[in-house]
């Protein structure tokens, strides 16, 4: 017996929710959800009686997702696992959810949640105590009898038949509000800064930020900060499908000297880095000058192990003050003439202005044989070695539209495993020890 699904792009989360619930879990991969909502629930095989369904869903795939288990599983408990935002109420409004559950909270405030649902579904008819029943597992006692649990109040019970009647009642699962704390920098270990270059759009400049900060994550959680400093067309939160409460421009305002205000400005990201978010437009973007975001750089290089900065293409003001405050440069050009020619200016230029990075990283990106052009050429045109060769990958697209970082999506496509080898140029041990959990993801969604 199956009583609980996920639905879910988060394959951390997944790993965590199946230690807490065994072969009792049945999981469908959010990536299904390309296919429609009732793909996904077309996939579940057997009857669950609680489904949690994020994170890493919007509202829409959500809502279709609600409406699909309704119809086919009308007793179905409904639980979104989502960070607690200014709009959350809204989802609790428009949506007929049981709980809400923070994608952080800890086994014991999940297990709890799960218990207390369990028990009002058995109470109200909607299961049996059987459903549940694990045997002596800890935490789900409750579940053998279907005694009524003491915990479970009568506002609680009335607002899970009527989820949008008040918020209070509705979020059972929703533990306190995290208050991220910053890992403290080792003694005697720098914060590394990393500028991300490319001399022209369209270089892949973004899902190289993108998957480096996944990757580097993997060996510093939660001491990793992605900058979008693309300051009128930045796109990062689209990639990693992300709902900014707040952006730059109040990361670097400057009352975010506070650092306690400076958190309010991040985003985090389930894989276990921050983002701090492009000007939500053009307009505010063009606010942020050159020397307030040198500054933002040098802020958060005191909280953060690394500091990886997406540029805006070309060598405007913001690039050249970001050069300025970082410790490393990953230049990114595709296979063109043109990009491979502007690079070789972007160096010449940057070498006479003395803001040439000591470390310095090149990334061909989308290499393909039938371009007309060999690396060696590359090479040439450049005027310096190649350092990571990404072949060109229809992967890259897929993983992007999914709003999942690549090197944890596929990380058998040959371009993951390109990007990764730039990942370990910055760091060593960041070898790919979430392999195994990926390739039981695809494995289920063949």
């Amino acid at each position: 017996m199956t009583p609980f699904l996920l639905i879910s792009r988060s394959a951390e989360y997944e790993t965590r929710l199946r230690a807490l619930l065994g072969d009792r879990l049945a999981v469908v991969p959010g990536e299904f959800l390309l296919l429609g909502a009732e793909a996904v629930v077309e996939r579940v095989e057997s009857t669950p009686r609680i489904a949690l369904l994020g994170p890493v869903l919007n509202f829409e795939e959500t809502r279709g997702l609600v409406e699909e288990l309704i119809e086919r599983h009308r007793d179905i408990g409904l639980i979104v696992v989502r960070e607690q935002r200014t709009d959350l109420e809204d989802w609790v409004d428009d949506l007929p959810l049981h709980a809400v559950l923070s994608p952080q909270a800890t086994d014991a405030t999940t297990s709890e949640l799960l218990d207390r649902l369990s028990a009002w579904l058995v109470e109200n008819g909607r299961a049996n105590a059987e459903d549940f029943s694990n045997g002596s597992r800890p935490g789900f006692a409750s579940l053998v009898s279907s005694e009524p649990v003491d915990d479970v109040s009568a506002s609680e019970a009335s607002a899970l038949e009527r989820p949008s009647e008040a918020l209070d009642e509705v979020v059972l699962g929703e533990s306190i509000p995290v208050e991220w704390e910053f890992p403290p920098l080792p003694d005697g270990v720098p914060s590394e800064a990393i500028a991300i270059v490319a001399p022209k759009g369209g270089q892949g400049k973004t899902t190289l930020a993108v998957n480096l900060a996944t990757g580097l994550a993997e060996v510093a959680p939660n001491s990793v900060v992605l900058v979008d400093a693309d300051l009128q067309f930045g796109d990062i939160t689209a990639v990693l499908n992300l709902t900014p409460e707040r952006t730059i421009v109040e990361a670097a305002s400057d009352s975010a000297e506070d650092e306690l205000v400076l958190k309010t400005a991040l985003t985090h990201h389930p894989d276990g880095f921050f983002v701090v978010a492009s000007a939500p437009s053009p307009e505010l973007g063009d606010l942020i000058t050159a020397a307030a975001l040198g500054r933002l750089i040098e802020r958060l290089r005191e909280a953060f192990r690394y500091v990886i900065v997406d540029t805006t293409p070309g060598l405007g003001e913001g690039t050249l003050v970001t050069l300025e405050h970082v410790t490393d440069a990953v230049f990114v050009s595709n296979m063109s003439v043109a990009g491979l020619r502007a690079t070789r200016t972007e160096f010449q230029m940057l070498t006479t202005l003395g803001l040439m990075p000591s470390n310095r990283h090149i990334v061909l990106n989308q290499v393909d044989k039938m371009s007309g052009l060999t690396l060696g050429d590359a090479e040439a045109l450049v005027g310096a070695p190649i350092d990571v060769a990404v072949p060109r990958s229809s992967a890259v697209l897929l993983a992007a539209n999914r709003g999942i970082p690549l090197i944890h999506d596929d990380v058998r496509d040959p371009a993951a495993r390109a990007v990764r080898s730039l990942v370990m140029r910055i760091a060593p041990e960041a070898y790919p020890k979430r392999s195994r959990i990926q390739r039981r993801r695809r494995r289920g969604t063949e």
